[in-house]
């Protein structure tokens, strides 16, 4: 452990991920070890993307509107 001194250390609400499988990954692990809520988008596209699983269930795809309808 590092014991870092932060009030926002190991209190993350976006993790950035070099690409998608590495994202894929994490949010999967996430998911099935924590229980971990999830919602994806892709920033940086001249067009919306949202990326959910073929086999997730309404409350991340909901999520996803939400948090790309939000974005800056």
């Amino acid at each position: 452990m590092k014991h870092l001194k932060s009030a926002v250390a190991g209190d993350a609400d976006i993790l950035v991920v070099p690409d998608l499988e590495a994202g894929n990954m994490l949010a999967k692990d996430l998911a099935y070890l924590d229980g971990a809520h999830l919602a994806g988008i892709v920033l940086g596209a001249t067009v919306p993307i949202i990326l959910t699983s073929h086999a997730d269930s309404a409350e991340p795809r909901i999520a996803s509107s939400i948090v790309h309808s939000h974005r800056a």
